[in-house]
Formats: structure tokens, sequence, C-alpha cells
């Protein structure tokens, strides 16, 4: 065992540098690693057969703990089912810890088990690779180890995060002897990276506030981010003070009073609502309308609050990147426009024109949602759009909700989150998969105490139904299942609508239920079908027994498509 001391000293190093979580896949190839992890006293490890969802799991930790967390497999093919959640975690900019044990190079291509090409698997989908060699004996190689290891993690946490990927090859023997004590050198390196501080320069700023004070048709648009209180603050008051109108989606977890119903009302003659000046945060937006508006009405200027050196120009405008945070930005440009509005004497209001265009449209959407909902509902027109409705409206204040892909996310978006009961919203739109949605919300609830609910369609869940395959399922976890029986989006999407090959290629029609599942998985299971007791089972639903929880909403895809037509439709009659 003394040749895999620099194996054990990784797990050291990781530790020092911030991990104190790693999701482990059984395996032989990997044995020495699960050692280290599962025996070192200050990382808690967990075994999850599935790499797929073991790395979801994994990606929805450290997006709830805001620190790095392992993932660590088998060689071969194991390290491929790692690539959804690492293009996910990429995309999102969550560090992910990648180690992959391999066989030594010597190895590959030569018929022997579980072997693949394993360097640079995750290709641009990581910030790096590393890889160490498969001898240790040698001071240099405990040297390149340490470096390599010390290298990773910097670079996982430096903005913008992301993951990074470590491929280990290792020699047999995998296993340390009988009675052979495992010990964790204090000496293993840790080197620090000092966290930038980015600032503008004087010029720039000067610049910045300039162009803000003289634009009189400002917006500020939010798409995918974390919810950050202080950022929410600061932005109520530009938006109230300065009539400056921001936007904001389920997941951009503004938390205010802003623009969210612009996937519906978006779509005419938008002329009036075209801004001079974009300043967008954030990563993706779920509203093509909002998407295409912006690509017709193109702002003058559009600048992108970022990290990092990828031009990202979602609506084919930007002007300019300004490598800040949000909160800094704005606290400071709230600040300063404060100051010299007091400094000059000039109380004057900004034009609140543009804003109160924004805001009599948002107005308008909000009062048909809610009138649309008002409506009679009879019990044969049972629709889970209505379901996510009541749901949506009873979640608890400070709970978690994640949103799967397809149309939950999009039903969701249309209802949008209250404000005031600081929910945070949480979407794999990264990629925008349904791979591993279940996963992610799995990883969420062992990682928070707060209450945690999936709002998932049929398809997606049972796509990552391994998620619920492990020992460490949290009774703070709530799963509602759209069960329409196929691939409901396809039918309110045009293309596939309207095809003869819409119900066996596209809608993925299939007769399953949960039950089963659950009763493999110890989760509680309640059904709903109809609309009496609907409200008696969603509120038992949310209360806590000790268990994880399952609501299953049985409904007709027909139906659903029907509401959903009628509910686009009818706004545009308004």
């Amino acid at each position: 065992m003394a040749l895999l001391q620099p194996i054990l000293n990784i797990a050291e190093i990781l530790h020092k540098k911030g991990v104190n979580h790693a999701l482990i896949s059984p395996g032989s190839r990997n044995a020495p690693l699960t050692i280290a992890l599962a025996r070192h006293p200050g990382i808690q490890a967990k075994s999850v057969s599935d790499e797929r969802s073991a790395a979801f799991i994994a990606l929805g930790m450290s997006q709830n703990l805001k620190e790095p967390v392992v993932i660590c497999c088998t060689s071969g093919s194991a390290a491929y089912n790692y690539a959804p959640a690492v293009a996910e975690a990429f995309f999102q900019e969550i560090p992910l810890i990648v180690l992959t044990a391999d066989r030594p190079k010597e190895w590959i291509h030569q018929h022997d088990g579980q072997t693949i090409y394993q360097t640079d698997i995750f290709g641009k989908h990581v910030k790096q690779s590393f890889e160490i060699g498969a001898d240790y004996s040698h001071p240099d190689s405990v040297w390149q180890i340490e470096r390599s290891v010390n290298h990773a993690l910097n670079l996982a946490m430096t903005e913008p995060k992301g993951p990074v990927h470590i491929n280990i090859p290792l020699r047999e023997p995998f296993y340390p002897l009988e009675n052979e004590e495992v010990r964790f050198s204090p000496r293993a390196r840790d080197i620090k990276r000092i966290k930038p501080v980015f600032q503008l320069s004087k010029e720039d700023w000067t610049e910045i506030i300039e162009k803000v004070i003289d634009s009189s048709r400002i917006l500020i648009a939010v798409g995918q981010e974390e919810l950050n209180s202080a950022l929410s603050e600061v932005l109520a008051k530009i938006q109230e003070e300065f009539n400056i109108p921001v936007l904001g989606e389920a997941i951009s977890n503004v938390g205010l009073d802003s623009i969210s119903k612009h996937d519906l009302f978006l779509g005419g003659d938008d002329s009036l609502l075209k801004p001079d000046l974009l300043i967008t945060i954030g990563k993706s937006f779920i509203s093509k309308s909002f998407k295409t508006f912006l690509r017709k009405y193109k702002a003058e200027e559009h600048w992108h609050l970022q990290y990092g050196d990828h031009l990202i120009d979602t609506f084919q405008s930007l002007t300019q990147i300004i490598p800040v945070s949000p909160l800094d930005f704005f606290s400071k440009l709230f600040a300063d426009i404060d100051y010299d509005n007091f400094r000059n004497g000039d109380m004057e209001e900004r034009d609140p024109e543009f804003k109160n265009i924004w805001f009599e449209r948002e107005l308008k959407a909000r009062k048909y949602v809610e009138s649309f909902f008002q409506a009679d509902f009879k019990t044969e027109s049972f629709n889970e759009f209505l379901v996510i409705k009541q749901f949506m409206e009873g979640l608890p204040d400070n709970s978690q909700l994640h949103l799967a892909n397809s149309l939950s996310v999009r039903y969701a978006n249309y209802i949008g989150v209250e404000a005031k009961k600081k929910i945070e919203v949480f979407a794999n739109r990264g990629t925008s998969g349904i791979d591993g949605c279940v996963s992610t919300a799995v990883g969420a609830a062992i990682s928070t105490k707060k209450p945690v609910f999936l709002l998932v369609g049929d398809v997606a869940f049972f796509y990552d139904r391994n998620a619920l395959w492990n020992r460490y399922l949290p009774e703070n976890l709530r799963i509602v299942l759209l069960n329409n029986h196929g691939g409901g989006i396809f039918r309110v999407i045009d293309g596939p609508s309207k095809l003869q090959e819409l119900e066996d290629y596209f809608e993925t029609v299939q007769s399953y239920n949960a039950e089963k599942t659950c009763q493999d998985a110890d989760i509680e299971y309640v059904k709903v079908n109809n609309n009496e007791g609907l409200m008696a089972k969603l509120s038992l639903f949310a209360e806590n027994s000790g268990k994880p929880k399952l609501l299953e909403v049985d409904t007709d895809s027909l139906v659903n498509t029907e509401i959903f037509k009628q509910f686009k439709a009818g706004f545009k009659a308004v």
C-alpha cells in the first residue's frame, strides 16, 4: 500500500481545498480512490451505483452547498456515463471534480476489460483535463500528482466556475493488505490561489454611469441565476427609483415584482418595448418569444455581465462584456447615480413611460392568467396545467423548486413564483436535457434541510428513475409527477403536432405509473386523477410524514393540449 500513498493524499488535498462530499460508483479499478475518499474523516462519501445518476446528484449537491463535490468511478464506459452531468455543470458553471480510474496506457486497446480511451474524454465540456502517471515511486511523480490536483481544484473554483477532470491510471494491487493502516499525510500540499478582484477602471465606470443617465429606455434582463437577496434588493430599488424595468423568469430568482409574463404577451407589435440599452445578467432564458423579440428589435447597446472570456451573444446585439459580479455592479450603479442626483440637485424622476409600457402589458397578462384559472373547470377537463397552478400557489415559503425540462419548466414559467415566498428555483437549463432532472433534485434534497419539490413529466421521470436507486433519499424530497403517458410537449409544438409519426415516434406513449417504483424506493405514493379532492391531496402531499413523497397526476394528453392551446389563444383575444 505504500506505493499508493500519493493516491491517499489526493483525498487529503481535496479536503484541504474545500471538498467535503464525494459520490462514488462501485468498481475495482477505482478501489484505491474509493478507500481514500471513504476513509477520510473530513469527507462524507456516498455510494451510488449508476454513474449518470451519481453525477447529477453531485451536481444538485454542489448547487446547494456552493462548494465542489467529487464524483469517482472505475475505468471504461463508467466514465462516459458522467458526460451528461459534466456538460450540464459546464454550462451552469458548477464545480464538479471528476475522478476517473484508468488502466495504464500500455493496456489500452489490448482486448483487456473495462478499457477505453479516457484521456480528454469530456472534451470542451470541462475547464481542463488532467492526467497523472501510473507509477508513484519517484518523487517527481508525487510532485506531479499534488501539482495537478491543486491546479484542478483551483481552476474549478475560479470564476467562471466549472467541472474539471482528473484521469488516474492505477496498477494492481488495488486493496490494502489485511490490517494495513490507511494514513493521510498532513504534509500533502495545498497550493492556494488568491481570489482575483474584478474592478473596472475609473474611466470605464464613468462612461457606464454617463450612458445609464443619458438613456431613457433601459431594460435589465435576468437569465438563470442563483437566489441572492442582496441583489434582489438593489434591483428593486433601481426599478422603483430609477424607473428601469427588470425582467426575470421562473429560473431567474430575481426575488422582486418584475416583468415575468413576457412569454405570454410578446409576439405582436412589440416596437414600443424596444430598449436602447439592454443590460443582461445570468445564463439562459426560457422564453423563445423573448429571444425572438430582442433579435428583431435589437438594442442600440447591450451590456452583459459575465466572468470568463467566452463571448456570449444570445440576442445578436452585444456591444460590451463587463467582467464584474451583478451585485457589485448594480450596487455601485445605484449608489453613484443616486449620489449624482443629490449632488446636482437633479431630483426629478427618470421618465417612467418606458417602464409603464412594459408593466401595462405585464399586468394585463397577470390578470388574464388569474381569470383563466378561475374558470369553472369540470371534472372531465381535469388537466396538468391547473394542477401545477394549484401546486405552485401552495408551495411553502423558503422551499426549493426543481423544474424538469420539456413542458414542466414552461408551465411553471407561465404561472410564475411569488417573490415574497423566497422560493429558490432550479432547472438543468445548461443543456436543457431531461436525463438527470430527478437525480439533481435528489442531490439538492440530500444537501439541505429545506423542503425540495420537483415538478417532472413522465418521460423525464422514468428516464431517470435510477435517481431513486440509492440509500440516501431524504424525507424532505417531494416529487410531483405529471403523467400524461407520453411526451406531451410534442402536441403543442407546431412541427411534430401535425405529423403522422407523432404518437409512434415523438410522444413516447407508455402506460407506466410510479406506484411500484415508489414501493421499491420506500417513497410515500399519492395519486390524483380528477379535480375532486385535488386540494386535499396536495395538502396531504406537502405534510411531513418522515418519508419522501411522490404525487402522481394522471391526465389525458389530448385534454392537456386543448387546455394549453385555449390558454395561449385566449390571451390574443383579450
